[in-house]
């Protein structure tokens, strides 16, 4: 099963570990004899306190990815999004001590000049990902810190990558204190309307996936951590990794048809209607070539969405896609 879309909108992060204003790693000084040397260990989500956590707009305890210098990996922590923020986003938070920004960004252009925020100088970097907004310090000759926000919109997760560098910085060593933040508030809407109770699987019949070109006819539903409220079912493609890529449906009954990570301020390239309801359909589809999605809305807070592709040969991108519209609003309550 290849790319699928909750997947991309996560992508990216690091982090530290951290006491007061200064940061800890595990192991000793000096190898133990006999020994190879002590490999540092950093906790990337103590970076940030859970009131900082809170006040940015994010929740839970984070999710920890420890580095791995054998894969130029640095440490990490990730958080979603509160469930009424205006836009799902993914927070990263990240850290190196044994790996040096060059090695780790291996050519990334910089987008913006250097810029001093809390103590240390910090540098925006290209992403693979549209909406990805990353910036990164140089703490030493091996060591560096960033810090991301992955949403739809690289404006827009700027604008929230932006007052948590402070928060971040303030437990780096030689960083200021952290001023104190004003969470925002922006309530989306409540889950409801038709779609609440729809399991996605149900919104293709076995009969019907017959009907696409190398789709399995066993789906599986998951619930996403990305898009607050929503769940989807994934019918894997039978090819191999080039060809066609899996068929997803998604079901947002708290998420407005422009709210689909990749379609955030970007209008459909056409519309496809089927029986008076209008899809609208988005190529290479949050910047991400080869994939393709396809919206529509049911109420004016809820909606669904379709997503495949396929690798090797654009023109058939958005083929399966289209072919399916039809089989799911045949399926749709109502």
């Amino acid at each position: 099963m290849r790319m699928k879309w909750q997947a991309v909108v996560a992508l990216a992060a690091a982090a530290t570990v951290v006491t007061g204003c200064t940061v800890t790693v595990g192991g000793s000084a000096s190898p133990v004899p006999g020994q190879g040397p002590v490999t540092k260990v950093v906790d990337a989500c103590s970076l940030l306190t859970p009131e900082q956590v809170d006040a940015l707009g994010y929740q839970g305890a984070g999710r920890s990815v420890p580095g791995d210098k054998s894969r130029n990996q640095a440490a990490m922590c990730l958080w979603n999004s509160k469930d009424d923020a205006e836009m799902s986003s993914v927070l990263n938070v990240g850290m190196a001590v044994d790996i040096s920004i060059d090695e780790y960004l291996a050519g990334a252009v910089p987008k913006s000049s250097p810029e001093r925020i809390g103590g240390f100088s910090w540098t925006q970097y290209a992403s693979i990902l549209a909406g990805d907004c990353s910036l990164y310090t140089v703490l030493g000759e091996k060591s560096f810190a960033y810090v991301s926000v992955s949403g739809t919109d690289l404006a827009k997760s700027c604008a929230l990558a932006k007052p948590a560098i402070p928060q971040v910085a303030s437990h780096l060593p030689g960083g200021q204190d952290a001023p104190q933040i004003t969470p925002s508030t922006s309530a989306k809407p409540e889950p409801g309307g038709p779609l609440l109770s729809v399991d996605p699987c149900t919104l293709m019949k076995p009969e019907q996936l017959a009907q696409l070109k190398n789709i399995s006819p066993s789906g599986e539903k998951t619930v996403s951590n990305v898009v607050p409220n929503s769940s989807y079912c994934l019918w894997d493609d039978t090819d191999g990794n080039d060809g066609q890529k899996a068929f997803e449906v998604w079901v947002g009954p708290s998420t407005p048809v422009a709210d689909w990570p990749g379609t955030t301020d970007v209008q459909p390239t056409e519309t496809v209607d089927v029986g008076g309801k209008k899809w609208g359909v988005f190529p290479n589809m949050g910047g991400l070539r080869a994939t393709c999605g396809a919206t529509l809305p049911i109420t004016d807070t809820s909606s669904v969405q379709v997503v495949s592709g396929f690798i090797g040969d654009d023109t058939k991108t958005c083929d399966v896609v289209k072919q399916g519209l039809p089989l799911v609003t045949a399926n749709l309550p109502g």
